[in-house]
């Protein structure tokens, strides 16, 4: 199971619910639970959706934004050594507390999707940033597709039983998919982390993201 299309029919045949088929009562419904179960688990970190990006900073500017493709940041670099992740707050405080120093970045703090670093950068720099890419729901397929398909399909299942089909019986064989599936997506990420997620991350040119 590849494709959209083949996950949407897989779903169909074990509802067995022919209108959630193209021109069906519940189309819609099919292609919003599809939506829902990638949004529910689009923050977790598996193996295939790890990213690595590059960004620029600009002096006098304190915060960077996301690389395109990237969901979430988990480490940044410079120079190849991690940035110190630290609170918000923390970095605000330092800010209120005295003029804002200035030199290349120390630490980071992730501020309304985008990246605050203190110091404050005087140049342009040129950082690392690793973490979930966004993978979002395919035209035609996507990691979520493939190898997150068993949970996906498990998860789209539970919304659907749980909500416009009302089975409280098939709700409950979807939960037991669902984990099923997640132990088995956290085990083989678990598998395949050799290092540390700074270190561990490929290189852009080495991850594809199927955006689909």
């Amino acid at each position: 199971m590849a494709t959209l299309a083949a996950l949407k029919t897989r779903i169909i045949l074990d509802t067995n619910r022919d209108d959630m088929g193209a021109g069906g009562e519940l189309e819609q419904a099919l292609t919003d639970a599809i939506a829902d179960a990638i949004e529910l688990h689009a923050d977790t970190l598996f193996w295939f959706n790890r990213a690595s990006a590059t960004a620029a900073t600009a002096a006098g500017t304190a915060t960077v934004a996301l690389p395109a493709g990237l969901r979430i940041a988990l480490s940044v670099t410079y120079l190849g050594a991690p940035l110190l992740k630290v609170p918000l707050a923390a970095i605000e405080a330092a800010a209120d507390a005295a003029a804002p120093a200035a030199g290349p970045p120390a630490r980071w703090a992730e501020e309304s999707g985008a990246i605050r670093l203190d110091p404050v950068p005087d140049a342009a720099y040129a950082l690392g940033v690793h973490g979930i890419a966004e993978l979002g729901v395919p035209a035609l397929a996507n990691a979520w597709t493939e190898e997150g398909v068993r949970l996906i399909l498990a998860e789209a299942k539970k919304i659907l039983f749980r909500g416009p089909l009302r089975d409280t019986e098939g709700l409950a064989l979807a939960a037991d998919e669902a984990r099923e599936a997640l132990a088995r997506l956290r085990r083989e990420t678990a598998r395949r982390a050799a290092a540390p997620l700074a270190a561990g991350l490929p290189g852009a040119a080495g991850f594809d993201i199927r955006m689909g």
